[in-house]
């Protein structure tokens, strides 16, 4: 009877033993363990609106300048092919008629000749100093209203820019920053519509500049002539 009893009792042991193990290793299959990792910097991989504010206020700056370069340089040159011509243009034309440009006269005819012709040499080169500076005043003038925009934008995008260092995506929302990036767009896009309008603008004042100093040459060439007729006569006489 006892050994029945001992039967019975590691077999009851023996059941109880195998279904704990069964049932601790069902919740050890079914226990799921997560490991996260996703990497913790995140990355702004999506462009801002902001940066491509910024990128084409880049450009339009370039825009501008390369604009005022341009036809600065075209002006200028000009200029500076008639002040080649015009240098010494009055001691060619005294020699040409016979008259050393460098001696001393005691005749009133030469006398009158060589002033007459350097004062035209004179006049033609301190009319086109002054054509050339006004044109080239005109041309910084609007360079400078370009600066003045450009300068505009980059200060709103400063300090949204600030603003948004300090507080992050939250504060994009805010009427403030709002305002700025729409003050900030207008200012760009002014400076735009004012190159357009400027191109034509320079293009007319590079051909007024032109036919001005067609005009100066002409102008001389017509005094000289005058002052060769005169000496001519005078001697003569």
């Amino acid at each position: 009877m006892a050994a029945r009893g001992y039967i019975a009792f590691f077999a009851l042991l023996a059941f109880a033993t195998s279904s704990t193990y069964a049932t601790t290793s069902a919740y050890a299959q079914k226990a799921v363990i997560y490991v996260d990792v996703a990497n913790k910097t995140h990355e702004n991989v999506v462009s801002r609106p902001q940066d491509d504010l910024l990128s084409e206020l880049h450009s339009v700056k370039e825009d501008a300048l390369l604009l005022y370069t341009d036809y600065a340089s075209r002006a200028g040159n000009d200029v500076k092919i008639f002040m080649k011509n015009i240098t010494g243009y009055a001691d060619e034309v005294i020699r040409s008629n016979g008259v050393d440009p460098t001696a001393n006269y005691s005749d009133e005819c030469t006398t009158k000749f060589v002033y007459h012709l350097k004062k035209i040499e004179h006049d033609a080169r301190r009319a086109a100093t002054y054509s050339g500076d006004s044109h080239h005043k005109f041309l910084l003038g609007h360079m400078i209203v370009f600066r003045m925009h450009i300068n505009k934008s980059k200060d709103y995008l400063e300090k949204y820019e600030k603003v948004y260092r300090d507080c992050g995506l939250l504060c994009e929302t805010t009427s403030r920053m709002k305002r700025w990036h729409r003050l900030a767009i207008e200012e760009i896009h002014r400076v735009k519509d004012d190159i357009q309008h400027s191109k034509r603008s320079y293009r007319d004042l590079v051909s007024h500049a032109r036919r001005k100093l067609n005009h100066l040459k002409k102008q001389a060439l017509s005094r000289a002539r005058d002052a060769i007729d005169e000496y001519n006569h005078c001697i003569r006489y």
